[in-house]
């Protein structure tokens, strides 16, 4: 697998915005919460590590309090003992959890995300290709079907138009 170095040549972000350590960590936590609230609550969450998608970065800021963080979760194939009033209906039961970890420095998120990116056992160009390719062929594949049906269409309103018989003198 041939792999890319990227390299990331600055990140400038307003470090003397970030607040004290105290209000930086409720920040997160709040900023995790509603994440997390957000991120179990869409539609596509249960399929999520079916799909491939065990790891969410994730930055955190803005202008008024400057960089928070980056929240990066994984997902772990373990039991985490939670007990649900009402659970939630889903086509597929959730087994595992999301495990979370807060980076200081957005370098080792884009080297964490770089090295998540290169142990992947595929490449994710070479599949998008494939599928572009693959939806590519169906498009020209309906198109001739369509061309076919209009020129049928064209033959036929022609067959109807000529008289059947015609005397030739």
């Amino acid at each position: 697998m041939e792999t890319t170095n990227k390299q990331i040549e600055s990140i400038t972000i307003p470090y003397n915005k970030v607040p004290n350590e105290n209000v930086k960590g409720q920040l997160r936590h709040a900023m995790e919460t509603q994440f997390r609230y957000r991120l179990y609550n869409d539609i596509q969450f249960p399929y999520l590590q079916s799909l491939g998608i065990k790891n969410i970065l994730q930055a955190f800021g803005n202008e008024d309090v400057g960089f928070l963080g980056i929240l990066h979760l994984w997902w772990v194939n373990e039991d985490n003992n939670i007990v649900y009033d009402k659970p939630r209906e889903t086509p597929v039961q959730i087994k595992g959890l999301w495990k979370s970890e807060w980076l200081n420095d957005p370098k080792n998120a884009v080297a964490l995300a770089q090295k998540l990116e290169d142990g992947k056992p595929y490449e994710e160009i070479k599949l998008l290709q494939v599928h572009q390719n693959y939806v590519k062929q169906m498009v020209e594949k309906r198109a001739q079907k369509e061309a076919m049906k209009q020129q049928q269409l064209q033959q036929e309103e022609m067959s109807e138009e000529i008289p059947e018989k015609i005397l030739w003198n």
